[in-house]
């Protein structure tokens, strides 16, 4: 006889809570589910924007969560994002500021073995944890892998690789800046450690496996947590002819390459949804969306992150500005759309809020955002913090502070008030050289607990305000 999924999390709820302070006992934990975007601007989501390709699905999962208009993610790069992302603490904490740009950098890019991650405290706590898709945090340290780190069952890959590994009539494959002529034809997979490849179009096959996850979740008897970390849209701008096909009203090669590849993550977004909804748990799980960062410059003419400047490599708005939606669980209520700033580390109090872990909380940077979103009138955050080495941001109120170096040498100061200014095109420091003075100061005591960057980094050029600054990556 199958047993009601009510009663499994109850006895779930019931072990859990022998174990754990007595505030728990009240708490059923919730499933959890985390689909993290590659690189998608805030403007290729048709929910916050007009564009010239559809996401249904987003849009869909949309009017069914809380919007999040004023949410940003820690860094401007995948790797610190996520290293963020997956423990809840701002990553200068333990020093890691920037993607790996040197082979010493490869074998510092791991998170610290004292760093705890979300998906260790809920494996401890009884859930069955999966990560499908990206990590993006494996160095050459021992005990690095996602299966160290808190995922039972894991497929994925550590950083990139191409989304097809046969190419077929009709696929468009594309090159951008910086990519080699010959690409090896890899993507990188791994399954519980074994590399292995699979024929199929790469966000497709994440998909498979995600819904595979929750074939195999909806059978154990406790709750679980799965992070579907997509590749997509980062480039390589590679989509097979199904995808193309449905954005063929798009003249221009690259952008219809980077349309079909929206679709494809859109799609999947689609059937997790659906997926859900038909083991009957959408109810009760925890359903959150969100991209590592903005969208990059090599592919800004076809990428958006729109009404804001600055991309993925810069701490301009458009460069930490993140499409932000959680679906609560059934019993939760929460506004249709949330304007105080959060940010990404807040995902890993809400999550810890919903598995009944409140008690952790206090062990991170973030909040749970299930407790702002009823209460109006509290703001999570003081100050928001970037820091990138020697490049730094600020955000308190609707004040922004940007200190970055000048390609000829100095230094430069850039101040905005995001909410007359939300493009970041005028820079006020001049007029207010007592707001720079106050916002550095904040900074610079959040700064004293941090350890300095573990990695070299890449330097590139960008432009603030019209000037042309170095941006640190």
């Amino acid at each position: 006889m199958r047993i009601p999924k009510s009663l499994k999390r109850i006895a779930v709820m019931v072990a859990l809570c022998c174990s754990a302070p007595p505030a728990l006992a009240e708490t059923q934990p919730s499933n959890i589910v985390l689909i993290i975007a590659d690189d998608l601007g805030v403007g290729d989501v048709r929910y916050l924007r007009s564009g010239p390709f559809a996401t249904p699905n987003l849009d869909r999962l949309a009017r069914e969560s809380t919007l999040f208009t004023n949410a940003y993610v820690t860094a401007a790069v995948c790797s610190p994002s996520r290293a963020g992302l997956h423990t809840g603490r701002y990553q200068a904490r333990f020093g890691h500021d920037f993607n790996p740009g040197s082979t010493s950098d490869q074998a510092e890019m791991s998170l610290p073995p004292g760093v705890p991650t979300i998906a260790g405290r809920l494996q401890r706590a009884g859930y069955f944890t999966g990560l499908i898709g990206k990590w993006h945090l494996e160095g050459r340290r021992a005990g690095a892998s996602p299966l160290e780190r808190g995922f039972d069952y894991y497929f994925g890959f550590a950083s990139g690789g191409t989304y097809i590994l046969n190419p077929r009539e009709g696929d468009l494959l594309l090159r951008t800046e910086g990519e080699p002529i010959e690409r090896t034809r890899s993507q990188g997979f791994s399954r519980m450690g074994a590399p292995v490849e699979i024929d199929a179009y790469k966000t497709d096959v994440l998909n498979q496996e995600a819904l595979d996850f929750l074939a195999r979740a909806d059978s154990e008897d406790r709750p679980f947590f799965l992070v579907l970390a997509h590749h997509a849209p980062h480039v390589p701008l590679e989509a097979t002819k199904t995808y193309v096909d449905r954005v063929a009203h798009i003249a221009d090669p690259r952008l219809r390459a980077y349309a079909a590849m929206v679709t494809a993550l859109d799609d999947s977004v689609g059937a997790v949804l659906d997926d859900l909804g038909r083991r009957g748990l959408k109810e009760e799980t925890l359903i959150i969306f969100l991209s590592d960062n903005g969208c990059p410059p090599y592919i800004s003419e076809v990428c958006s992150n729109a009404p804001f400047t600055g991309h993925k490599r810069d701490l301009g708005e458009g460069g930490i500005r993140s499409p932000f939606l959680i679906r609560w669980p059934k019993g939760t209520d929460g506004p249709k759309v949330y304007s105080k700033p959060v940010i990404s580390l807040d995902l890993a109090g809400t999550i810890l809020g919903a598995a009944g872990l409140q008690d952790q909380i206090r062990d991170i940077d973030g909040v749970d955002l299930s407790s702002h979103v009823k209460a109006s009138g509290m703001t999570p955050h003081e100050a928001l913090y970037w820091r990138a080495g020697t490049d730094l941001a600020i955000r308190k109120g609707d004040w922004k502070l940007i200190q970055v170096d000048l390609p000829q040498g100095g230094r430069q100061s850039f101040l905005f008030n995001l909410k007359r200014d939300p493009g970041e095109t005028r820079n006020l420091a001049p007029v207010h050289p007592e707001k720079v003075l106050e916002l550095e100061a904040s900074w610079r005591q959040w700064n004293g607990g941090n350890t300095p960057s573990r990695m070299q980094g890449r330097v590139t050029t960008t432009r603030i305000a019209g000037v042309e600054v170095l941006a640190r990556y």
